[in-house]
C-alpha cells in the first residue's frame, strides 16, 4: 500500500481519485505515520510552492514529468 500511496499521490492531492481507493489510501495514511508524513509533505510543498495547479509557470508538460519521476523513484523502491 506504501508503494500506492506514493504512485498516486497527484491524484489523490488532486482529488482525481475515485472513491474506493480514496478510501483505501486514507485510511492507509491514517494507519502509516510515514505515508501520513509523506503526504502531509507533499501538501506542504504544494502549499509553498504556490499551488501548482494555479500558477501559470507550470504546464501540463511539467506535471507529467513529475509523474513521470515520481513513478520512476517508486519503481525504486524496495517497499
Amino acid at each position: 500500500m506504501c508503494k500506492d500511496v506514493v504512485e498516486n499521490i497527484l491524484e489523490y492531492i488532486d482529488s482525481e481519485l475515485d472513491d474506493q481507493t480514496l478510501k483505501a489510501l486514507e485510511e492507509h495514511t491514517s494507519e502509516c505515520p510515514e505515508c501520513g508524513e509523506f503526504v502531509k509533505t507533499y501538501k506542504k510543498m504544494l502549499w509553498l510552492s504556490g499551488k501548482l495547479k494555479e500558477k501559470t509557470f507550470v504546464t501540463p508538460e511539467i506535471r507529467d514529468r513529475l509523474k513521470k519521476l515520481l513513478k520512476h523513484k517508486v519503481s525504486t523502491l524496495h517497499i
